[in-house]
């Protein structure tokens, strides 16, 4: 089995972010985004992985390399779509399936072989993981049928949030030889989810995994944010064993303070609830941190003030400096409701 990680956005709800670094490499507690994929892709066995990339290919190629990750790169020469990034992929490398495909801005700690399990079960060419969402407003749902077969996609409606447990599309997706043969031959842009799945579903040949763990988009500033501290809550209470493995280059604290073992603190700094500080980043003496995040090497000048503020690579908050609500990036700043 291969796998294919969709990794060719713009990124452009993640701004001022992913001005100057592509989505799938943005920091997340340490760990490029990307990386998180892999960690799903190798646990299903995957044998081959290949990023889709389009915005800053050159940059996730690199990366890849730097980090011997040992994934493979395919360049999009122009936006194609979920479905035409990984049919493009298909032809690129010749891949026969069966394959993995997973978007490139989830978090998940699904076990990747229990969806195989299912797909097996079923016996249909495609089967999608579902995630019960209480609020599925901005996500399109799944209607399921009682034997687990894909019915319909339904488009963002604001009828979902009064449903319990609305299923929504989880981004991980088991095709097997069929559906390869099928996207390898269908060329030019076009969506997975409003595309190639719902034809799928009207000849009943769509299975639906349901994955009632942990889930999350983080394709979105706030997404991105908020999902820090979901994580670190997973992590008090289940370990970081699905996050990144048997990691001992940070600490925890139950008020949320995450802390890499290479952050400086000055003298009499104050971390008060729900601080995240990724390796190299600097907090000045006196200063006084609650709701926020610094990105690898982000600088706090001495006796600031900050509450709910991320803190991009590069940026250095003067000294005395008292913000709220803002993203700050050497590139733009933006407003930020946390």
């Amino acid at each position: 089995m291969d796998a294919i990680i969709l990794a060719g956005g713009l990124g452009t709800r993640l701004y001022p972010l992913t001005l100057s670094t592509p989505k799938s490499l943005l920091p997340f507690l340490d760990r490029a985004i990307i990386e998180y994929q892999i960690d799903i892709a190798c646990e299903a066995g995957c044998e081959r992985i290949v990023a889709a990339s389009g915005h800053m290919s050159e940059m996730i190629s690199e990366y890849a390399l730097c980090t011997d990750l040992g994934i493979e790169c395919v360049q999009e020469d122009s936006p194609l779509g979920t479905g035409g990034a990984i049919a493009n992929v298909i032809r690129d490398k010749g891949l026969r399936g069966p394959l993995l495909a997973l978007n490139g801005d989830i978090l998940c700690d699904i076990a990747p072989r229990s969806l195989v399990a299912t797909a097996e079960a079923l016996g249909t060419p495609a089967t999608i993981t579902a995630a019960p969402v209480e609020d599925a407003t901005a996500y399109g749902t799944l209607e399921i049928d009682k034997t687990g077969m894909l019915k319909a996609f339904r488009e963002k409606d604001a009828a979902a949030k009064h449903e319990k447990r609305s299923m929504i599309n989880a981004g991980i997706y088991y095709l097997d030889q069929r559906a390869v043969k099928r996207l390898a031959c269908t060329e030019g842009a076009f969506s997975m989810e409003t595309d190639f799945f719902p034809a799928l579903a009207e000849e009943g040949a769509v299975g639906v995994h349901i994955h009632n763990g942990f889930w999350r988009d983080i394709g979105t500033l706030e997404l991105y944010f908020k999902t820090h501290f979901d994580i670190l809550g997973y992590f008090l209470m289940m370990g970081a064993a699905n996050f990144g493995g048997k990691r001992g280059d940070f600490a925890l604290f139950k008020d949320f303070i995450y802390l890499h073992n290479q952050t400086v603190l000055g003298a009499e700094c104050d971390l008060y609830h729900r601080v995240v500080l990724m390796k190299g980043a600097e907090v000045g003496e006196k200063s006084h941190l609650r709701n926020c995040i610094l990105l690898p090497g982000a600088r706090i000048g001495k006796g600031c003030k900050l509450e709910t503020v991320i803190v991009d690579t590069g940026y250095t908050v003067p000294d005395g400096a008292n913000i709220s609500n803002k993203v700050l990036s050497p590139a733009h700043e933006e407003p930020f409701g946390g």
